[in-house]
């Protein structure tokens, strides 16, 4: 019994910093992306089938309980999720993130803006660190750029121009004109 609620746990913790912090595997060919996707979707069902069928041969009736609640309750925001990305990689019908912008700054670090159109009037915005980029892949992490210290160089590459910007007189400047205009 110990050794399943071990299992169970581990899974159970697996699978909820995955859910919190995203998969970090971006895929840029749309075909490819798409059966990723798939995989990562046969992927995870199949880990709450086996917690599931390892909470099942629990003995004490009160732990059984507790932790098929447990995964039942990790598993909502998951089967939501997958209706949403089902629908989004359903034929005819695949958006896709675009970059808009590339951020480096001088030690080698690259962050990538981009968006998507999810929907007629839904847009999603999101900015990306770069862990490894081999051009069809990436290894990447959702990122603040509010949190970016220092001067980055970003490239737009829409208008194909590339600026310098301090994120920290940036951030100054947004903070002041909020407490400007909250006291007028």
């Amino acid at each position: 019994m110990k050794k399943n609620l071990t299992i169970i746990f581990l899974g159970l913790l697996v699978l909820t910093i995955v859910f919190i912090v995203g998969t970090p595997f971006e895929f840029l060919n749309s075909a490819i992306d798409t059966l990723a996707t798939l995989f990562c979707i046969l992927l995870i069902s199949t880990s709450f089938i086996l917690l599931f069928r390892l909470a099942r041969r629990i003995d004490k009736k009160l732990i059984k309980s507790i932790t098929i609640g447990l995964i039942i309750i990790l598993a909502l925001p998951y089967l939501w999720v997958g209706i949403w990305t089902a629908i989004l990689i359903g034929p005819g019908y695949q958006p896709k993130w675009q970059d808009v912008s590339i951020y480096t700054n001088k030690n080698g670090e690259k962050v990538i803006s981009q968006w998507r159109e999810t929907s007629g009037s839904i847009y999603d915005y999101r900015d990306r660190k770069i862990i490894g980029d081999f051009g069809q892949f990436r290894i990447s992490f959702d990122c603040d750029t509010k949190k970016l210290k220092g001067l980055w160089t970003e490239y737009n590459i829409g208008r194909r121009t590339t600026t310098t910007i301090d994120f920290e007189k940036q951030l100054k400047d947004e903070t002041t004109e909020k407490q400007k205009a909250t006291n007028p």
